[in-house]
């Protein structure tokens, strides 16, 4: 029987699930359950260390399909598995998010295993729960953007991106718009990196999924102290969606902003549509 229960029933966001609520009492892990969630990562590939989201999703999306392709009357256990799995996820949330710790949460009379931050901003993260219920639901390839967006979420309740980071913003979207209006689109994405020599801009030609994962890629090993990364994609609202132009910008270890400028295409190209828009936030592109 394991140590921490998981909780079930916890949907109501975009990614399946709300993995973030008010902790009632936070509890430092005893000898025992540090032991026990050792135990945990080092059943893990190599020990479960430095594995990365990517790394960890390919663990989950193996371990998920051995256990559907096995007759009901055959398949194992997969409460190890999916504590295992759920100590990595946490393991990278801690390693992206400054001051984040494993706890145990206490809640009418049940203790859980938790990611937890200090006050004043004090979310509580349960990964265990969140990779229960999407292997009751046999849910694979979540589980990079999963950390990412948990992250970016984390990050963006205790700090807010700098005014150099929303002029870069600005500044990239704006340059966005100059490249599709009014010739038309879609944008070539691009990244605008901010260096002490100055700003420099670069294409990533291809299909728009792979393009966009390129310049992420280039961002984040530029050594850049502010980078812009833009793409075209839509904006859904009110029941609609419309065609947009995208600016994600950050600085190191920092959460990011991400602005859009919606756009429509007309026999004569394109033309911009209504004002730059302040979309959210999400988790440091360095």
């Amino acid at each position: 029987m394991s140590i921490f229960r998981r909780r079930a029933g916890r949907d109501g966001d975009t990614h399946g699930t709300e993995p973030v609520r008010s902790s009632p009492q936070v509890l430092a892990l005893n000898p025992a359950e540090l032991a026990w969630v050792a135990d945990l990562r080092a059943s893990l590939p190599g020990g479960g260390v430095d594995l990365d989201p990517v790394a960890v999703g390919r663990v989950y999306d193996d371990a998920l399909d051995a256990w559907l392709a096995a007759p009901p009357s055959g398949r194992f256990d997969p409460n190890g598995v999916i504590n295992a799995i759920g100590v990595a996820v946490g393991d990278a949330i801690c390693a992206r998010v400054p001051g984040a710790r494993w706890a145990g949460v206490t809640e009418d009379g049940s203790t859980e295993l938790a990611i937890v931050l200090p006050p004043p901003v004090g979310p509580t993260v349960f990964p265990t729960s969140s990779v229960g219920q999407r292997w009751a639901a046999g849910e694979r390839a979540w589980i990079p953007e999963f950390v990412e967006w948990v992250t970016g979420r984390l990050l963006a309740l205790g700090a807010e991106p700098s005014a150099q980071v929303h002029e870069l913003a600005s500044f990239a979207l704006a340059h966005a718009v100059r490249s599709v209006v009014p010739e038309g689109g879609p944008l070539v994405p691009f990244t605008l990196l901010e260096t002490a020599e100055g700003r420099s801009l670069h294409r990533f030609a291809g299909e728009l999924g792979e393009a966009v994962e390129h310049a992420r890629r280039h961002a984040r090993g530029s050594g850049a102290v502010r980078v812009a990364v833009a793409w075209d994609g839509y904006l859904t609202g009110e029941g609609r969606r419309e065609d947009a132009l995208f600016v994600e910008a950050s600085e190191p270890g920092q959460p990011s902003v991400v602005v859009a400028h919606r756009y429509v295409e007309t026999a004569d190209g394109a033309q911009a549509v209504g004002e730059p828009l302040t979309v959210g936030h999400g988790a440091p592109l360095l």
